[in-house]
């Protein structure tokens, strides 16, 4: 089968920086036309065919971003719940007017923190390594909820 709007794939991936290493891999599911990946990675992947394997760069406007220097923020202590519990390296959740934005802690001082919430990826020239395992026709539960179900995609 091949990959197309209206059906599941199944890839297996490995990320890395260009020039540097791996960063992750793994196994996902995903509904096909259905925005659920990086515009650059699902056209790379149309018209694939279970078993195809490929490599494909992305500069950080295609990947995960270019580096906000907005995101990076000193934020005081006052304003957090449980600042004495906050350390250096952990991952916080930050409200915004956007909605929640994950950030990373880079430092803790004696009145306020530092935190960066720009995706640990931005800025960086990403490559895909990919494999597509399994394509299949998508059920009408993950057509009409726009995303995969099942072992390595959404559960509800």
């Amino acid at each position: 089968m091949q990959v197309a709007r209206n059906k599941v794939v199944t890839i297996s991936y490995e990320v890395s920086e260009k020039g540097k290493g791996k960063l992750e891999d793994g196994t996902l599911d995903y509904l096909h036309g259905f925005k659920n990946l990086m515009p650059t990675l699902e056209k790379f992947l149309a018209d694939k065919k279970e078993g195809f394997s490929g490599k494909v760069e992305m500069g950080p406007r295609d990947a995960f971003g270019e580096i906000n220097p907005e995101l990076v923020m000193q934020i005081p202590k006052t304003q957090l719940e449980k600042p004495e519990e906050i350390k250096a390296g952990m991952q916080i959740e930050l409200e915004s007017e956007e909605g929640i934005i994950p950030a990373l802690v880079t430092g803790v001082g004696d009145n306020e923190i530092s935190v960066d919430g720009n995706h640990p990826y931005a800025g960086k020239t990403i490559m895909f390594d990919v494999k597509v395992v399994k394509v299949r026709d998508a059920s009408a539960e993950e057509l009409a909820h726009g995303h995969a179900h099942g072992a390595h995609g959404h559960h509800h």
